[in-house]
């Protein structure tokens, strides 16, 4: 098998590592290198002057014409708000704020008392033709970690459309999508939740995408409450839940992404209703307060 060429970056407080063949075709890095510090500095919420970020300040009843990768991913997460009912939501971004989580982590300090939570609306914008969004209610997008997964997979189309078709791996912080030919079989361990750098499961795959969930590693005090970033997109408050981590196994990594949200939404028998109804194929691994975890699996329909 031919050596690997790779290439590794810190970007969205998430370490990238990605593995292809050795091609001797170094201009991918920089290629890849400059489509994640876009995404990283025009969908990110906490910059003031971004793409995004005069989306979130469109009035009620106004419409915005986006660039065609924002809308694609935007209305990719939309999708996924109406599948699940708004469980999963893109939506959040004063919800999160008011909770506390209104700054890059690390987060060195938070407001000691809590604000209220404003209320969700229901279908915030309409997605119209040309790339054009209409606001209906006052709420802002925080599209988080589904831009991270869409992202990485556009990457991963990308390369292997530059003929790395071998195989290949993009990961962003544990959530990752790979491929091969059938030669290759990549080995991915599962981090402990409370533990990074051991192992509590792993998994042996050649093609698929994978994505985990973890309520501990982002987390704050807020007024004597610990608080969390899952959200329930329907009411705007923490959930509340025993799972700690959620891992899902898919073939695309923004469905494992909304797929490893709703772990900390939904109980046992839901979520194995949701993905047998809405996944092709897909396994879980699920970690509870005081247990060592257990998988899952799902056939859909």
């Amino acid at each position: 098998m031919n050596q690997m060429d790779t290439l590794s970056l810190h970007l969205m407080n998430t370490d990238f590592y990605i593995a292809v063949p050795e091609k001797n075709q170094p201009d991918w890095k920089e290629k890849v290198e400059k489509w994640l510090q876009f995404v990283a500095k025009e969908w990110s919420r906490f910059e003031d002057n971004n793409e995004l970020s005069k989306l979130n300040r469109l009035k009620v009843g106004n419409t915005m014409q986006i660039s065609t990768l924002l809308f694609d991913c935007l209305s990719k997460a939309n999708h996924y708000y109406l599948l699940s009912d708004g469980l999963f939501s893109p939506y959040l971004k004063r919800q999160l704020e008011q909770h506390g989580y209104n700054q890059s982590f690390p987060i060195e300090s938070i407001a000691h008392e809590h604000i209220k939570i404003d209320t969700v609306n229901n279908l915030p914008f309409r997605f119209l033709h040309n790339q054009k969004v209409l606001k209906l209610a006052n709420q802002e997008v925080d599209l988080g970690g589904f831009a991270k997964g869409y992202a990485i997979e556009r990457v991963a189309l990308w390369l292997q459309s530059q003929g790395y078709t071998e195989y290949g791996i993009v990961d962003g912080g544990g959530d990752m999508k790979m491929w091969s030919d059938g030669k290759k079989e990549w080995t991915i361990g599962i981090a402990h939740p409370l533990d990074k750098n051991r192992e509590i499961s792993f998994i042996k795959m050649k093609t698929g995408a994978i994505a985990t969930s973890n309520c501990l590693y982002r987390s704050w005090t807020q007024a004597n409450t610990k608080k969390h970033h899952l959200l329930n997109g329907q009411t705007g408050e923490i959930a509340r839940t025993e799972v700690i981590q959620a891992t899902v196994i898919s073939d695309s990594l923004c469905e494992a992404e909304v797929g490893a949200k709703l772990c900390f939404l939904l109980n046992e028998d839901e979520q194995q209703l949701w993905f047998e109804k809405n996944y092709q194929q897909c396994a879980r691994f699920v970690v509870k307060e005081d247990t060592e975890g257990y998988w899952k699996r799902s056939k859909g329909g």
